[in-house]
């Protein structure tokens, strides 16, 4: 009994090795509508209608990353405005990769700034935990962190994002690009 147990199931490997899983399925159906019908077949109808009813997995959208805020950030939209334009446009350019690129980086900033910051997964955790541990800090406090940041950052064009938010944190108003300057 055994002997053709293994021999169907060395013929079963061989068939899955030569044919594709849709032309088996095809071969089936093609035994179905000649109205041979085996338990075998009944099984593997069967399996593959217990497949068609399941619900097909949505894939999740992703936000683009210029619309993606972390959580502490969002939070702060309508308690603390102000807060949440300066740490909403810091967090843009931190997903964008535009500032602190590398995650080491970003957990260097996030142990200067909190004691307890500790992450040892991706950057974009390594972002939500940086915003916030910012969010918590004073207004005044989190304006110079950034500015710490973006003047370590060696870009000096006057239409490079570092230089519209280091000038919103100081002027609290967005500048003018040069384009816009010459219309």
């Amino acid at each position: 009994m055994k002997d053709r147990v293994s021999l169907l199931a060395s013929r079963i490997a061989e068939l899955e090795d030569g044919f594709s899983e849709t032309e088996i399925r095809d071969a089936v159906r093609l035994l179905e509508h000649r109205r041979s019908s085996s338990a075998v077949q009944l099984f593997l109808l069967h399996d593959e209608n217990v497949r068609a009813s399941k619900k097909p997995r949505r894939k999740r959208k992703n936000k683009p990353i210029e619309d993606q805020r972390s959580k502490a950030v969002v939070d702060l939209e309508h308690i603390d405005p102000e807060k949440y334009l300066v740490l909403s446009e810091f967090d843009a350019l931190l997903r964008k990769g535009s500032v602190l690129p590398e995650v080491v980086q970003l957990k260097r900033l996030g142990k200067s700034i909190s004691k307890t910051f500790s992450t040892k997964s991706s950057r974009r955790e390594a972002i939500s935990r940086l915003m916030k541990a910012l969010a918590e800090k004073s207004l005044p406090e989190i304006r110079q962190v950034i500015s710490n940041v973006l003047a370590a950052h060696k870009d000096n064009d006057a239409d490079s994002d570092y230089y519209k938010l280091a000038q919103f944190i100081i002027t609290g108003k967005t500048p003018t690009s040069r384009e816009e300057q010459r219309v």
